[in-house]
């Protein structure tokens, strides 16, 4: 067992914005606003990862794919803390101010990115209780 890198952890939120992407797709022919129809993916994002947390002791579809779990059994608060960051650091996908992406690529590149190098782990992994993923064994 080890703990999981950038790749894996990159792979696991992409097998997971694709679920709901796929849950989200009949919201895009919906006759609302652009802006609420980000906001009906964001809820989307944040109610499939609550479904994971008490249905599937917080293990998302991207986790089981990857073959990955937690290191530890945390507590309810520290993984609700964590959905939450992990819901706004996916809303960055969907909101620029510049240009498109902006705000994914400034998250990305000075949060991410350099919290992943140097904690080894995601920022809001980090400040959720210092959360960590590992590899489990195939």
């Amino acid at each position: 067992m080890r703990e999981t890198n950038i790749v894996e952890k990159f792979l696991a939120s992409v097998i997971n914005v694709a679920v709901v992407g796929i849950v989200f797709f009949p919201f895009i022919f919906s006759d609302v606003s652009s802006l609420i129809k980000k906001l009906i993916l964001i809820v989307i994002f944040l109610l499939y990862n609550l479904l994971v947390l008490i249905f599937n002791k917080n293990r998302c579809i991207g986790m089981v794919c990857l073959r990955t779990r937690w290191k530890e059994n945390y507590p309810f608060v520290n993984q609700a803390i964590y959905i939450l960051l992990y819901t706004l650091s996916f809303s960055t996908l969907l909101f620029h101010v510049y240009f498109l992406f902006d705000l994914f690529l400034l998250n990305m590149i000075f949060l991410q990115l350099p919290m992943v190098v140097l904690k080894k782990n995601t920022l809001h992994g980090y400040l959720s209780g210092k959360m960590i993923t590992v590899k489990t064994s195939p």
